[in-house]
């Protein structure tokens, strides 16, 4: 009896023993799985607010870019050279996100072109970052492009009897004919048909045949078969709809006959001119249709420069487009879209006729004996006539601009 005593007691106190330990490592156990779950429920917690911030980090950056081409700062723009960059600063925005943008100009001095980086932060503690970029190109005044009096992706004619071509610059005074430039270059990625009695002082370049009428006419060189130049760049139209109504008057003295904000038809109509006195922000008009075949669309902008912007059909009559300055570099009429019936444009020089006409998807016809200051670019380019072209040389050099063109698929989203 007393040895099985003693061996049960023993076993109690063994018992008694393993119990201790074992509560202490289930208790330890459980105090480590309690520990993940937390941890896991505050990461969820953090990972999922990190998106939300991140989120906000991306929305503050793209807000900032669309701020930064509304309100674009064109003096600091035009001082850049290429290569150049534009820090403009953090902005805080309104919930307390902020957006710092940088404007770099990456052309090589031609056509202006700048990657518009806008880099967000979100207002949350985390800090979310997000960064987009968007590529935008100067409008066609700051570009070059017109390195000559007309351009022709097709066929060049200057089909009536009288037509002429010759150069001046407009920095140095107003058009003279007595002194007038040998500059008055014509190409065409096409053939050129020249058989009138043509004057031009300026070479004359075919990637086709050239014929010329009056070989006594031209004063430089005559070129055939030569290598075409690259096509020029259909502008991409402007979003946001066309011009408002509230930018364009109606009714005599200063207003037109009818304008349509939801399709972007202006119509001059006999007996009233419209005159654009006040250009709108960023300077550039946009219209599906333009008649001014009845009465002048009169630019009278004090030295700012304007585009107006055409997706469609454009109708200009003798004195119909009148640009008060004198400067053709101040006024450019443009092209934009790719109808899938391109409407020819139909232009009449007259006195005011300054501007510049960029149609490279439209044919383009000059007609009614009137003069035209500036340079044109076609898809098709035809004279009649007697018409008159007078390049301006001042044309020639890049020139800042505040209008803007987005490229298409020039939008991006870094990688944080």
């Amino acid at each position: 009896m007393r040895v099985r005593g003693w061996f049960d007691g023993s076993v109690a106190a063994d018992r008694r023993g393993f119990v201790v330990p074992a509560v202490i490592f289930a208790l330890a156990i459980m105090a480590m799985i309690a520990m993940v779950t937390l941890r896991t429920v505050d990461d969820e917690k953090r990972s999922s607010r990190a998106v939300r911030e991140s989120a906000g980090a991306f929305y503050a950056a793209d807000g900032g870019l669309q701020k930064t081409l509304g309100n674009w700062p064109s003096a600091s723009v035009k001082a850049l050279n290429s290569g150049d960059s534009l820090n403009l600063g953090w902005q805080t925005q309104t919930n307390g996100s902020s957006y710092r943008a940088v404007i770099h100009r990456v052309d090589n001095g031609g056509t202006q072109t700048y990657a518009v980086v806008v880099y967000g932060r979100s207002p949350g503690r985390l800090g979310g970052q997000a960064a987009v970029t968007e590529m935008v190109m100067g409008g066609v005044a700051t570009s070059g492009l017109f390195q000559r009096g007309v351009f022709s992706q097709g066929l060049l004619k200057m089909g009536g009897s009288g037509n002429m071509s010759d150069s001046y610059d407009h920095r140095n005074g107003p058009y003279n004919a007595a002194t007038a430039g040998s500059n008055g270059d014509l190409w065409t990625n096409g053939d050129a048909d020249l058989s009138s009695s043509t004057i031009l002082k300026g070479d004359i370049t075919a990637a086709g045949v050239a014929s010329i009428g009056n070989p006594g006419g031209v004063t430089g060189t005559v070129t055939q078969h030569a290598a075409p130049l690259p096509p020029y760049p259909v502008l991409t139209c402007p979003t946001g709809g066309y011009t408002p109504a509230s930018d364009i008057p109606i009714g005599p003295p200063n207003g037109a006959k009818s304008y349509d904000p939801v399709l972007g038809k202006l119509i001059i109509g006999s007996g009233n001119n419209l005159v654009l006195s006040s250009p709108p922000p960023g300077g550039r008009y946009y219209f599906s249709y333009i008649d001014a075949g009845g009465g002048p669309i009169t630019v009278s902008a004090g030295g700012q420069h304007v585009d107006i912007m055409i997706d469609d059909k454009l109708t200009v009559g003798s004195g119909g487009l009148v640009n008060t300055g004198g400067d053709p570099s101040a006024l450019f009429v443009t092209a934009c879209g790719s109808p899938i019936k391109p409407s020819a444009w139909s232009i009449t020089g007259g006195a005011g006729a300054y501007f510049t006409v960029y149609a490279p998807n439209h044919d383009v016809v000059v007609g009614g004996g009137g003069d035209l200051w500036g340079a044109v670019i076609g898809s098709t380019v035809s004279a009649t006539g007697g018409s008159k072209f007078h390049y301006d040389e001042a044309l020639g050099n890049p020139q800042p601009s505040a209008s803007l063109t987005t490229l298409a698929g020039g939008w991006a989203e870094f990688p944080q």
